[in-house]
């Protein structure tokens, strides 16, 4: 079970400001084959897939090593993965070269313009997708990236509240939503996310302000300051570790992501039923929903193979083999909540942590930001966690 890009993924907060102030994505490859074998163009239909290896840029613990397997298996290839730790990294390393791969396989959808316009993908030819008729309506053109000309999603997931129901009443955290955070019944062992899209939308929200990428400089900084309250108010911690310090009891209310709390159900200690987990969502749907990319890079040496690969793991069943291993959901028909729970994937207590299409098409979306805007964010953040 992977936990590595849980621990990841909140450092990209520290990123911020190298990702405002532009990655050098113009020095990159276009659509010269002189210069890098680039291709911005898409492959042609009916070609044979290459002899490999096939090579995945992706975070670690990302993907199931018996799903590896099995794809090594049916085309007889070999899958090297190499790792990035946050976004801003991977899309630095594809810019200047300095990795050598085929699938991108966890784009951020708020920073894909950047991949786009770098020329660093290439368009894919649905041809070789023949499970793209898998993936849920709301994922086939989505905002990010119209009528899917670059990309198929990987996994989806929401923010909300992460809570122990046997020692918080849940009708509590219905009533209060995200009020709770600031509740000093549970000074001390609440927790909010480390990331600074994530903690400042939150108390935007918690205002009532949906537009959570908003620029007007006072509502961010409002919220920064509602963020402040929290030290001295609750002593909070600043985590991204709700997957295992809620089911363990270390923290007992966490704003966090909800692939890690139907991950978490793998973390209760002997003797504590699953059932003690709870997770809130806004009852109106109007929420964070993210979500990760799989992608063909422009310099793919094995372009058919990358294709593949997408593919299969579009496949309903591949798609709930990896679920089962990494934790965080692909947006793939029938992988929904009844079937879920019915094979045991999740308990009935956790229903509302798995998305349905209409909650992924009602939920807000992290779009990118002016370099101006996310420096406003960024040091807005900063001065929340440093004091």
């Amino acid at each position: 079970m992977g936990t590595t890009r849980r621990e990841f993924i909140g450092q990209a907060a520290g990123f911020g400001v190298m990702l405002g102030a532009g990655i050098p994505l113009l020095q990159a490859c276009g659509g010269d084959d002189d210069e890098g074998g680039a291709v911005t163009d898409t492959i042609g239909d009916g070609l044979e897939p290459e002899a490999g290896p096939l090579r995945v840029f992706n975070y670690a613990d990302y993907v199931n090593p018996a799903t590896v397997a099995s794809f090594e298996e049916q085309y007889g290839v070999q899958v090297e993965i190499t790792t990035f730790d946050v976004d801003a990294e991977a899309i630095t390393k594809l810019a200047n070269g300095s990795v050598d791969v085929d699938v991108h396989n966890s784009a951020a959808p708020n920073t894909l313009n950047r991949l786009i316009a770098g020329g660093l993908l290439q368009p894919l030819n649905k041809s070789y997708l023949t499970n793209f008729s898998n993936v849920l309506p709301s994922f086939t053109s989505p905002w990010y990236d119209e009528d899917s000309t670059y990309t198929v999603p990987y996994t989806v997931f929401s923010s909300g509240i992460a809570y122990r129901s046997d020692r918080i009443d849940p009708a509590k955290v219905e009533e209060m939503g995200w009020d709770i955070l600031w509740d000093p019944a549970h000074k001390g062992v609440t927790s909010i996310l480390d990331d600074y899209r994530e903690g400042i939308s939150m108390a935007l929200l918690r205002q009532g302000i949906t537009d959570v990428n908003t620029t007007d400089t006072a509502q961010i900084e409002q919220a920064g300051a509602d963020l402040a309250e929290l030290v001295d108010l609750m002593n909070i911690k600043v985590n991204i570790e709700a997957y295992k310090d809620i089911p363990e009891g270390a923290t007992d209310l966490a704003h966090t992501w909800s692939g890690d709390m139907l991950a978490g159900v793998w973390y209760m200690p002997e003797g504590t039923d699953a059932s003690v987990l709870g997770w809130w969502y806004p009852p109106d749907g109007v929420g964070v929903v993210n979500n990760d990319c799989m992608a063909v890079t422009a310099s793919a040496k094995n372009p058919v193979l990358a294709h593949l690969w997408i593919n299969f793991l579009l496949d309903a069943a591949n798609a709930e083999e990896n679920f089962g291993w990494n934790g965080y959901l692909p947006p793939i028909k029938g992988l929904d909540a009844d079937y879920l729970i019915e094979n045991e994937y999740a308990p009935e207590n956790l229903r509302s942590a798995v998305l349905t299409d209409e909650i992924i098409a009602l939920g807000l979306r992290f779009e990118p930001l002016d370099t101006d805007t996310d420096r406003v964010w960024e040091e807005t953040w900063s001065r929340f966690t440093t004091g």
